[in-house]
């Protein structure tokens, strides 16, 4: 049986157990299942639920408003869930030397304490604030580059 399918007996190197070989493995090159391709029961249960989308979301609505708790989590959920990247109000110290990142970071730290911002968009702002400063370390180090290239272009 060996002789047939080396691959279900092949050896991991270090450790000497049999390789587990589940079903045919794909050929090289296989992308495999395109992005946004959907199951045949997905698409079934789409078809069914297309007729009646409206009417069941209008049901769950009733129920939740009745005091259904499943339906009421059910609705905040799916049908008003939580928006990711919406605009902060948060006044952010002008950085302009990467001296003023203290400052910054006060700011926020600042505003998490008090309730202004989430720690998730803190750690938004610290992202950009980490990129701000590096624009600004490329800039400083290429200005003092050119000066000491024009220095050293003068002295020869």
């Amino acid at each position: 049986m060996s002789e047939l399918n080396p691959q279900r007996t092949s050896r991991a190197s270090d450790s000497g157990v049999p390789k587990k070989v589940r079903g045919r493995p794909f050929l090289s090159g296989n992308p495999g299942r395109p992005p946004g391709a959907k199951n045949k029961t997905t698409r079934l249960v789409e078809q069914l639920l297309d007729d009646d989308a409206e009417t069941l979301t209008r049901t769950v609505i009733q129920l939740a408003l009745k005091g259904n708790v499943r339906c009421l989590h059910d609705c905040l959920e799916r049908l008003a869930p939580r928006r990711n990247g919406r605009p902060v109000d948060f006044q952010m110290p002008a950085i302009k030397q990467t001296q003023d990142l203290v400052a910054a970071m006060a700011a926020i730290t600042t505003a998490v304490n008090s309730g202004n911002l989430t720690a998730e968009e803190a750690g938004h702002l610290v992202h950009v604030l980490e990129v701000h400063v590096k624009a600004i370390e490329a800039y400083d180090l290429a200005a003092r580059l050119d000066r000491l290239e024009t220095r050293m272009n003068v002295s020869r």
